[in-house]
């Protein structure tokens, strides 16, 4: 029965020449979607992940009938929240943003799904902005939101690497499912040795020209 299946998806994927299996010539788009971002490393159990957004460009560049290169560019809202172990304050939220560069090669098996590709690469990241977030409980039950700039004890470039899956229409239209293992520490505090880095899965749309 695997052997009839096989042929029979051998078969198709011959008589149709005219699918495309990736993109034939350069092309150039816009894609967004959602981040679940998660921390891996040491004391990361009461930590929880921040879920945001991310946004930017991506291209093609042909390689030949199977791979394909995309570079891309975006800019990603990540971080995490913990609860204070501080008295008089509620969870503190970590938001941090990046300008993302990926550049994954992407890989079509021709005859199994037309448009379908496994993707993998690399990607640096470059620190934007890094807030601490804090709520103040005082009392008779009153609140107060506080930013603190947490710059300086964040690292300042963050390195992934990705692993993931696509899909591509005819027309352009794709959906992307991708996973981030961070290699870099994205803490850095003096004289404490902390090791906490990305683990982030990514789910993205978009179009391109």
């Amino acid at each position: 029965m695997n052997k009839k299946l096989f042929f029979i998806v051998l078969l198709m994927g011959l008589a149709c020449p005219k699918m495309n299996a990736q993109v034939e010539d350069f092309e150039i788009g816009v894609k967004f979607g959602f981040n679940l971002a998660g921390i891996r490393g040491d004391e990361v159990d009461d930590l929880d992940s921040r879920s945001s957004i991310h946004i930017g460009l991506a291209a093609e560049i042909p390689i030949n009938e199977y791979i394909g290169f995309q570079p891309e560019l975006l800019y990603s809202f990540q971080g995490f929240s913990a609860e204070s172990l501080e008295p008089n304050f509620e969870e503190e939220n970590f938001k941090f943003d990046y300008i993302y560069l990926p550049l994954m090669i992407k890989y079509y098996p021709f005859y199994v799904v037309p448009g379908f590709s496994l993707e993998a690469g690399p990607q640096i990241g470059f620190l934007t902005s890094a807030i601490l977030e804090r709520k103040n409980v005082f009392e008779g039950g009153v609140t107060e939101t506080s930013d603190i700039d947490f710059k300086e004890f964040t690292s300042d470039v963050d390195v992934a690497i990705n692993l993931g899956l696509g899909y591509q229409l005819e027309m352009g239209a794709f959906f992307q499912a991708r996973y981030n293992l961070g290699v870099t520490d994205i803490i850095e505090l003096d004289g404490i040795e902390i090791s906490r880095q990305y683990s982030v899965f990514q789910f993205s749309t978009g179009i391109k020209f």
